[in-house]
This record gives C-alpha cells, sequence and structure tokens, in this order.
C-alpha cells in the first residue's frame, strides 16, 4: 500500500512522518481539498482496479491515509473473493 502514500506525498506535497502520523486528517489539516480527493479516487480506481460509490466517497471515511489504506485493502479483498 505504500504506493497510496507516495501517491499522497508526491501530488500533495507532505511527508508523514512523527509530526504528520498518517492517522493525519488530510482535509483538516488542509492538505487535500475535493479537487484533489477526486484525483486520489481516480487514482486508487484505476491503481487497484476497484471503483468507490457515491456513498463511499461522501461518507467521509477516508479522510486519513490509515483510512484509505484500510479501504482498499478491504474493496481489494473483496474484489478478490468475487473474482473466486
Amino acid at each position: 500500500m505504500s504506493r497510496i502514500r507516495d501517491f499522497i506525498e508526491e501530488q500533495f506535497l507532505i511527508e508523514f512522518d512523527e509530526t504528520f502520523p498518517e492517522s493525519s486528517d488530510l482535509f483538516k489539516e488542509g492538505v487535500m481539498d475535493s479537487f484533489g480527493y477526486i484525483q486520489l479516487i481516480r487514482f486508487l480506481e484505476t491503481e487497484y482496479g476497484i471503483k468507490f460509490s457515491e456513498k463511499e466517497m461522501t461518507g467521509g471515511v477516508m479522510v486519513s491515509l490509515t483510512q484509505i489504506e484500510a479501504t482498499v485493502a478491504e474493496k481489494v479483498s473483496q474484489r478478490g473473493a468475487a473474482s473466486a
């Protein structure tokens, strides 16, 4: 899942470390806005071959790297189970 971390760090010019942990709310910290969020969603869908529903995108659960990685891992797992 480091591809997600790399994407966010490169796209939004931040670096996750002890002063900016992966659990930081990217919206509240002013790192990401709605346009950036759409770019992130497009990256995730392309990179991992998954789709997000409107409800998933607007549900407010993917505001930190930790939450984003967990959501993507779950969707990838579901996709794998569905195709098996």
